[in-house]
């Protein structure tokens, strides 16, 4: 489960997949419900850490703007989105 920037529950669950022929390994990504059949698709990535990026930026994209700014002056960056991995090869 990937932690919340701005809530005190998970705001997603990743779960690593074998698929297609090869078994290649893929990192699902979806949100965060107690109830699996409430749970929405992210995304699919070719790695963990990737898959943790991409929903802090599907996260943070989600934020008003003012959210993304510091105490100071300064804008917090956001996390760079990565293109999602390719279905496997049948």
């Amino acid at each position: 489960m990937i932690k919340s920037v701005r809530k005190d529950y998970p705001a997603a669950v990743v779960k690593m997949l074998h698929l297609g022929p090869k078994h290649d390994v893929y990192f699902r990504a979806v949100t965060y419900s107690p109830h699996p059949d409430q749970r929405r698709l992210i995304g699919y990535w070719g790695s963990l850490d990737e898959a943790v990026r991409n929903v802090q930026h599907w996260e943070m994209s989600k934020l008003p703007p003012a959210w993304l700014a510091t105490g100071g002056s300064t804008i917090r960056e956001m996390p760079p989105a990565t293109p999602q991995k390719p279905p496997p090869s049948v």
